[in-house]
């Protein structure tokens, strides 16, 4: 049985395409792995004590055990992952902070999703992000959300007329002092998250339309 399941490869990704030995392990042990990594994720448990509770684990699948180098590695990428996963989460908590309010429309929720889905994939990368992408996701919704706005503010018209320019004038200063508080929390969460100076300027482009 051992020896079927050491010669089974999965498609686990790990880094640039390389394989771990954990990343090897057979679809059988799916579970053994969740149970470490959400271990690992608490902080409960001593990293040796949850290797040995894997291992045994594996053992009951026939697997070969991990050694302690290799689960070591496999901490560090974890940790890395999900602190680079909350940096995604706050970047698109400051994204949708600074839309304009609004009724949600299917539309305005599918940009959203699509937003989140390219802060994530630009935060993972391993090589340095396109802020294109990111631009257009964020353009997209920011579109959508201005729309909805003008649409909720043209129903209640009544006594804007003579606070218009005042009101744009206001909301022009709102926006640039907006602008620089979010682009010094964007190099906050992104050097939190241990990304590279390029990759840095990339997403804050990316997603405020900001230069480097």
């Amino acid at each position: 049985m051992a020896e079927r399941y050491n010669t089974r490869k999965s498609s686990r990704p790990n880094g640039r395409g390389q394989l771990s030995s954990i990343d090897l392990l057979p679809e059988e042990a799916d579970e053994a792995i969740a149970w470490a990594n959400a271990q690992l994720r608490e902080r409960s448990m001593p990293q040796q004590e949850i290797l040995r509770q894997f291992n045994a684990q594996l053992a009951d699948l026939g697997a070969a055990p991990i050694t302690r180098s290799a689960f070591s590695r496999h901490s560090v990428r974890l940790a890395i992952e999900l602190r680079k996963m909350e940096a995604s989460r706050q970047l698109m908590d400051l994204v949708l902070s600074r839309m304009e309010p609004g009724e949600s429309s299917d539309s305005t929720i599918a940009a959203t999703e699509l937003l989140k889905y390219r802060i994530m994939e630009q935060v993972m990368a391993e090589d340095k992000p396109d802020p294109k992408l990111l631009l257009n996701a964020t353009l997209a919704l920011q579109r959508l959300s201005a729309t909805n706005a003008r649409e909720a503010a043209v129903q209640r018209r009544d006594k804007l007329d003579q606070q218009e320019e005042a009101a744009r004038a206001a909301e022009q200063a709102k926006r640039e002092q907006a602008d620089a508080e979010a682009a010094e929390k964007v190099d906050r969460i992104a050097k939190e998250a241990g990304l590279s100076a390029d990759h840095i300027a990339s997403i804050r482009k990316g997603v405020l339309g900001l230069a480097g």
